[in-house]
């Protein structure tokens, strides 16, 4: 799983110092924020050239929108144009069946892009295991998956544990974002892997056990992060991979 570890490159504030940084952390990906196609090209070819490999593309939908969802149809195929296959993707939307309708176009849109769609954990579709299990079955298309925030779901539901929670759900995750939390109820603290309470030793050996192959996206914000300057955002990561290294190989 070691291979697959990638980095959200708002942790480090954009991708050019992202590009700079994340070689020396031992981390050869990098998930990209969607951006005008050209900028999107613009940004994987400068990463690749400092070694850093797009991995995933991130963005949003307001699944009811009709021009929301173009948007992200047009990302499924930027994505394809710079070599990505998974595009996290949050989303929302008010009414619900109208929204699943949509997010099976997507999901249909991007198979044909090459491409697989990871839902959020975020309300209101995915906050939860039976959140996630619900809108799989609803939406019932291959290339729409989930993925799974180790914090998230810690985050927006009380009473839960991630590791329960991804055990339930894992058949249908596709990627996870590797994040740690303190645990209380919607608190915007997001710590260093390893320094909250996300059970990671319970994570990983699940993920073996599903045959999981997906993206393992770093993802660090909130307090942890936002006042340091681009050495001490490098330095939290570094920390994370330190950790990371004594789970996983």
């Amino acid at each position: 799983m070691a291979d697959r570890i990638s980095c959200r490159e708002g942790v480090y504030g954009g991708w050019q110092t992202a590009a700079d940084c994340l070689p020396e952390a031992g981390i050869r990906f990098i998930e990209l924020d969607v951006r005008e196609r050209g900028e999107l090209r613009t940004a994987a070819d400068g990463c690749r050239a400092k070694g850093v490999t797009p991995l995933t593309i991130a963005g949003g939908v307001d699944a009811c929108n009709a021009a929301s969802v173009d948007a992200a149809m047009a990302a499924c195929e930027a994505a394809r144009d710079i070599g990505v296959q998974f595009f996290f993707l949050s989303a929302h939307g008010a009414d619900r069946a109208a929204a699943m309708k949509a997010l099976a176009g997507l999901g249909r849109h991007a198979a044909g892009c090459g491409v697989t769609i990871c839902l959020e954990t975020h309300p209101p579709f995915c906050a939860n295991a039976a959140d996630m299990l619900g809108t799989m079955a609803e939406v019932n298309h291959p290339n729409v998956r989930i993925n799974f925030d180790t914090a998230n779901v810690m985050f927006y539901n009380k009473g839960v544990n991630s590791a329960d929670e991804l055990e339930k759900a894992i058949g249908h995750v596709a990627s996870l974002h590797l994040k740690d939390t303190d645990g209380a109820f919607q608190a915007f603290n997001f710590p260093v892997l390893g320094e909250g309470v996300v059970e990671f030793p319970r994570i990983f050996p699940a993920l073996h056990r599903a045959k999981f192959g997906g993206p393992l996206t770093i993802e660090l914000e909130g307090p942890v992060v936002d006042n340091l300057d681009a050495a001490g955002r490098h330095a939290a990561v570094a920390a994370c991979m330190r950790y990371l290294g004594k789970l996983i190989a």
